[in-house]
């Protein structure tokens, strides 16, 4: 019977992240291929580059040359 509670507990909790992450994505304003890493030397490179360059092409990531 812990078991069975247990499982359904382990069960309601991925299925609520689940859909605490679609809907995350779903209102995600910013729609950059890059996404949401922080950690990475292009995303850093990406956004030095967008506060000369504004692009709102969800393709070039912000980064087009001109």
């Amino acid at each position: 019977m812990i078991q069975n509670i247990l499982v359904l507990i382990i069960i309601s909790f991925a299925i609520i992240y689940t859909l605490f992450s679609v809907v995350k994505n779903i209102r995600k304003k910013d729609a950059s291929p890059c996404g949401g890493c922080n950690g990475c030397d292009i995303k850093k490179e990406i956004t030095k580059n967008t506060k000369q360059i504004h692009s709102k092409e969800p393709t070039t990531c912000g980064c087009s040359s001109k």
